[in-house]
């Protein structure tokens, strides 16, 4: 019997708008949740330097965390715990961004996005997926095989900030938001 490798992730989620770009620290259990602890942060779309973008998204995909052990369930309550915990951190960050911006309010903010969903199998690895998104009205979805094509980028975590900025400048760019 073939054995596969633990592929324990971390993640992050970019988001640009119109007015901004956001990166979201995600921690994983099971599922992807806004980070309790990890780097997240946003800045107006006119300063997000290729630099500025591969600095803090470096800080937010290395801040990442992930708690699923291969082959043992997690604790009951475990993602309503988790949940509890990060929804608040996430509802406070989207307002606060959401203020800033002057959108209706977080949803509105997050939805009008172009999204990459960031991965990275920190133990396998030094190469980060980054898989641009198809927007569907208030949230992001991925490609169907076969329109996929382009969508996919990959890219070192040593590489330079500048690099790793524009390398997810050409995952943003691939992307179908929904403000289109």
């Amino acid at each position: 019997m073939q054995q596969f490798p633990i592929r324990r992730q971390k993640r992050a989620g970019l988001y640009r708008a119109k007015k901004y770009l956001a990166i979201e620290c995600q921690e994983v259990w099971g599922g992807s949740y806004f980070s309790r602890t990890g780097w997240s942060t946003y800045i107006d779309r006119a300063g997000a330097t290729p630099e500025w973008i591969g600095e803090n998204f470096r800080k937010s995909i290395q801040s990442s965390e992930y708690f699923n052990t291969p082959g043992v369930p997690f604790p009951r309550g475990t993602s309503a715990k988790v949940n509890a915990e990060s929804g608040p951190l996430m509802l406070a960050f989207w307002g606060k961004l959401a203020e800033e911006f002057r959108f209706k309010d977080w949803r509105v903010a997050r939805a009008k996005t172009a999204m990459v969903f960031a991965s990275w199998d920190y133990e396998l690895t030094d190469q980060i997926e980054l898989s641009a998104s198809k927007g569907r009205g208030g949230g992001h979805s991925g490609w169907l095989q076969g329109e996929d094509q382009g969508t996919v980028f990959h890219v070192s975590i040593n590489a330079s900030n500048e690099e790793l900025g524009n390398v997810i400048i050409q995952a943003l760019n691939a992307c179908k938001p929904s403000y289109l």
